[in-house]
């Protein structure tokens, strides 16, 4: 109905539309990566507003964006709506296909943001930094990760309350603190729960959260430069270093002798270590002795894998925040199966429930099962030839939606991802683009480089790269995390 009654409006009226989104626009702007506007709300706008019901009619191009931006945008559209239009009116959101090919009620965030080409971000100083989440290394704390929504089990109730006083209490408790266990268990919740805690109790305090990898990139580059001297006075200004996978460190002789007197230092000022590990410091390969017997001055605590019961609670209070129910038969399933990462039961939950909404139904048996083939579990039910064939047209879809996201994300036309441009923005977006294609769309090699106009030898060229990138630039991992959570 909506979509006959915007082409009967007068100009009048649709510059009142345009306006009236605008006013949203600059509203969100003030809670909302710039980012994340441009990428969801481009193609979006104000359609209607009705006087007789109170409702303002916010129109997407398609299932996916509407889903997407609902989810991210709901909150802040309404006080949106009360703060600029009226109180007294409510939000309605519809798909709105004319959106998707460009119409006269769009408006050019670009221009009402006043968005111009990043320069690039000078370093912050210690005065900057102190008093916020450090930005030294361009690798901040994540908020969603704290105590309260930490799910405690018998096998790892010892590393939280040890964590916790940690927390409470740095260096005073225990000090360094080893935490290991497999992969998905919650160990970088754990630190990145730290971190929080403690800037929390002590916004003087400068924590820093440093993946291993991170830290053996930033002292291969002062070795090369000449630059020690400067980054053991960047590390003089930490008060909490939080190191994670300290396994990576092996083989790595001189930046293993740097972390010994690194180690050392921070010891002796009484400042707080925190290092996790896939295993005990006794059993770290090609790690120095004396590395080893320092990392277990201080308390070493493991995590193990919860067991079946726990595995249900974890699920349950999942869904209970993001106020969603599934079967227990259902959840049932998906914990006989995944039995040892924690991080895997909420990632098939975040598969599940995008289906259920997408669907517009409840969850099946068979549903579980091919989400659990998704993260490559082995199970018993089959999918026919009719249901592959259907997924294959549903992704090549969701994939024509991802794409537009991420080109609008980094301010980019469609066109000019799959053009032969070796810009760098460009050819990061594509080469992102290539990998979520090949992870999370099942695509062949084939397939990826005929849609981008490429043979697959270049693919492959362009897919090995990016994950090379991935493993060093936190700029590139986070964008990428970002379209994750779009794509899971």
């Amino acid at each position: 109905m909506l979509i006959d009654v915007v082409e009967q409006y007068d100009q009048e009226k649709k510059n009142y539309l345009r306006e009236c989104w605008t006013k949203i626009i600059l509203s969100l702007s003030t809670q909302h990566d710039h980012k994340k506007l441009l990428a969801f709300l481009a193609k979006a706008g104000v359609i209607n507003i009705e006087e007789e019901t109170k409702k303002v009619y916010i129109g997407f191009p398609n299932d996916f964006v509407f889903a997407q931006a609902k989810k991210i945008f709901n909150k802040s559209f309404k006080e949106a709506v009360h703060e600029v239009y009226n109180p007294q009116f409510d939000v309605e959101y519809c798909v709105y296909p004319p959106f998707s090919n460009g119409n006269e009620l769009l408006v050019d965030l670009k221009k009402i943001l006043n968005i111009k080409e990043e320069k690039e971000i000078p370093t912050p100083t210690k005065a900057q930094i102190k008093g916020e989440f450090s930005e030294y290394f361009w690798i901040l704390l994540d908020p969603n990760y704290r105590f309260d929504n930490f799910i405690a089990w018998a096998n790892n109730q010892f590393a939280f309350s040890a964590a916790k006083a940690v927390a409470e209490n740095p260096w005073w408790a225990y000090n360094p603190l080893f935490l290991y266990g497999n992969v998905g268990l919650g160990k970088t919740h754990l630190m990145h729960a730290i971190g929080n805690e403690i800037v929390a109790n002590d916004p003087k305090k400068t924590v820093i959260y440093l993946p291993t990898t991170k830290l053996i990139d930033e002292i291969v580059d002062a070795l090369k430069t000449g630059k020690l001297n400067s980054l053991n006075r960047k590390f003089d200004d930490i008060d909490v270093l939080l190191i994670d996978d300290i396994q990576f460190l092996a083989n790595k002789e001189k930046t293993e002798e740097i972390f010994h007197n690194l180690f050392n230092d921070f010891q002796m000022k009484k400042k707080q270590i925190v290092i996790s590990s896939d295993r005990p410091p006794k059993e770290l390969l090609y790690i120095e002795p004396r590395l080893k017997s320092r990392f277990s001055l201080g308390l070493v605590a493991d995590i193990q894998a919860p067991d079946f019961e726990t595995r249900i609670a974890i699920l349950q209070a999942k869904l209970d925040s993001q106020q969603e129910e599934i079967d227990f038969e259902l959840l049932s399933i998906i914990a006989q199966h995944i039995k040892s990462n924690v991080r895997e039961l909420e990632g098939i939950l975040n598969i599940l429930l995008t289906k259920k909404k997408f669907s517009g139904r409840d969850l099946i048996e068979t549903d579980i099962y091919e989400a659990l083939r998704t993260l490559g579990y082995s199970t018993t039910p089959q999918i026919s030839e009719i249901q592959l064939g259907k997924e294959n047209t549903k992704s090549e879809q969701s994939f024509d939606t991802v794409v537009e996201l991420v080109a609008n994300y980094y301010g980019l036309a469609v066109e000019e991802i799959k053009s032969e441009s070796r810009k760098k923005e460009i050819t990061t977006a594509r080469q992102i683009l290539m990998l979520l294609a090949k992870r999370y769309f099942k695509w062949t090699l084939e397939r990826i480089g005929e849609y981008f106009g490429k043979n697959h030898a270049t693919a492959i060229y362009a897919i090995g790269n990016i994950e090379k990138k991935l493993k060093s630039d936190d700029n590139i991992q986070h964008d990428y995390q970002v379209f994750i959570e779009w794509v899971e």
